[in-house]
């Protein structure tokens, strides 16, 4: 049994469910969740599962050629790519459709860079040190 593995599981869990409960909490409060910010966010959502689908046949053709993958990789890289391109392409959309100052996109195009680097960085453990 892995206990760091569940209390990684169980902590991701819990710190997922506070952080949309206070996100949804300010965003009533400043008015923010709205029709842009819905349309947004569902476009997010269908490309994050193209990726994923993109990656389900990647990673059914690797199976086919013979290279040998372990559940617990294939569905961790399934929910990197999936999590990782969801935040992505919605801070992308967001930095488009809300960027006004020249501060703010660059700030913008930072956290975008940083999204990429740890979701990449997360794949390339995963892949490599699972």
């Amino acid at each position: 049994m892995n206990l760091g593995g569940i209390i990684g599981l169980t902590f991701g869990v819990v710190s997922a469910l506070v952080g949309i409960i206070i996100g949804q909490k300010q965003a009533r409060k400043s008015r923010a969740d709205d029709e842009v910010h819905d349309y947004i966010w569902k476009r997010a959502r269908s490309y994050s599962w193209y990726a994923t689908l993109l990656i389900i046949y990647v990673l059914l053709l690797l199976s086919l050629l013979g290279v040998l993958l372990s559940t617990i990789k294939v569905l961790s890289v399934l929910l990197i790519v999936h999590l990782f391109t969801w935040a992505s392409v919605g801070l992308y959309l967001s930095a488009i459709m809300f960027s006004e100052e020249k501060a703010d996109k660059n700030v913008q195009w930072v956290l975008l860079a940083l999204f990429i680097v740890l979701g990449t960085a997360m794949l390339v453990i995963t892949i490599f040190f699972l």
